[in-house]
């Protein structure tokens, strides 16, 4: 709440808009830590389902989600070191030459250029402050998102393979009915990160749509126009770590849709082997419809039910940017 509340009423802002793309900012990023709060038990609750659904064997199990955790574990890692590195570093920076960078002490509440040993850990708390705000806490997010993406996906995919050299090898009732469990515990968990992730990966999407209209703003409005070194970094920052996050979702999202395709190759492909087998045909006939009515699962993600995640975000977000970009700019440059 201070972040808007000061969004409002402190900064250099430019222009009423670059303010009002501030506060909406802002906004986004409280919402989007309530939703992380709301449904906390419900995201601990799926993690735990999908810890299970590795595999029944621990040993299988450890070992599948090693590789993930270890990326993981870096992930977060960078989400503590990279935005604790810059604080500290523009920290120093300003410190070293107070009276050149006299704004910034405004955004920290300090009214004079004179520091004692207090008012240094108040503006270094401040500092990092801001930048578990704006860049710690979205990152832990996004790989929380990625993660439970990714080993909901490698999961499914491993048991899949394994399913599919069962048939091909054996099509039989017992094996049927194998797939048929895996399929009907693989959908329950599907929904059960719907509904614990879905909404929370929708304000991701909007954060990031959101940075990028803060970005354009800024340039438009020429924003630190007195501080254009700091300006620059400021705004390269945000826009590698919103841009990097943003591919790494998407990209971990949109693993859904090569499981889909391997469903429907597997199930075409056990079909076909099996169709012109003589004996027991009306019961491979039942089987093999069975099996083909499975061949539809879905396996994508969803933004809050409102929209897929794939790579088609790419170029709907980038026309939408362009489109929303060029407009604020030259209204911007009208004022």
């Amino acid at each position: 709440m201070y972040a808007i509340y000061s969004s409002i009423y402190f900064g250099p802002y430019a222009s009423k808009t670059l303010r009002i793309t501030s506060v909406a900012l802002n906004s986004i990023l409280v919402l989007l830590k309530l939703a992380v709060l709301v449904n906390k038990s419900r995201i601990l609750k799926t993690l735990t389902k999908l810890r299970i659904f590795g595999s029944p064997n621990l040993r299988h199990r450890k070992h599948m989600q090693s590789s993930l955790r270890k990326y993981a574990i870096l992930a977060c890692g960078l989400c503590v070191f990279i935005p604790v590195s810059i604080a500290m570093t523009s920290t120093v920076m300003i410190l070293r030459n107070v009276e050149k960078y006299r704004f910034t002490l405004e955004l920290a509440g300090q009214k004079s250029t004179s520091f004692n040993l207090v008012s240094i850990f108040v503006f270094i708390g401040h500092q990092i402050m801001f930048m578990v705000h704006f860049f710690m806490f979205p990152g832990l997010v996004m790989t929380l998102l990625s993660f439970v993406y990714l080993s909901y996906v490698k999961t499914f995919q491993r048991h899949l393979e394994a399913m599919r050299f069962g048939l091909l090898s054996h099509f039989s009732r017992e094996e049927i009915s194998k797939a048929l469990m895996l399929f009907t515990v693989a959908q329950k968990i599907r929904s059960d990160i719907e509904k614990s992730v879905s909404f929370i990966a929708f304000f991701a999407y909007v954060l990031t749509f959101g940075n990028i209209l803060f970005l354009v703003c800024g340039y438009a409005s020429d924003y630190l126009a007195d501080e254009k070194s700091i300006r620059e970094v400021y705004f390269i920052s945000i826009f590698t770590w919103t841009l990097g996050w943003f591919v790494v979702l998407t990209t971990c999202g949109s693993r859904g849709i090569e499981s889909e395709t391997f469903i429907k190759d597997m199930t075409q492909e056990v079909i076909s082997k099996n169709f012109d087998m003589k004996g027991e045909g009306h019961k491979r006939l039942i089987y093999m419809n069975l099996l083909n009515s499975f061949s539809g699962c879905e396996v994508r993600f969803t933004g809050w039910g409102m929209f897929e995640v794939d790579k088609k975000l790419f170029l709907t977000v980038l026309g939408v940017l362009v489109t929303y970009g060029v407009l604020f700019a030259s209204e911007l440059r009208k004022t």
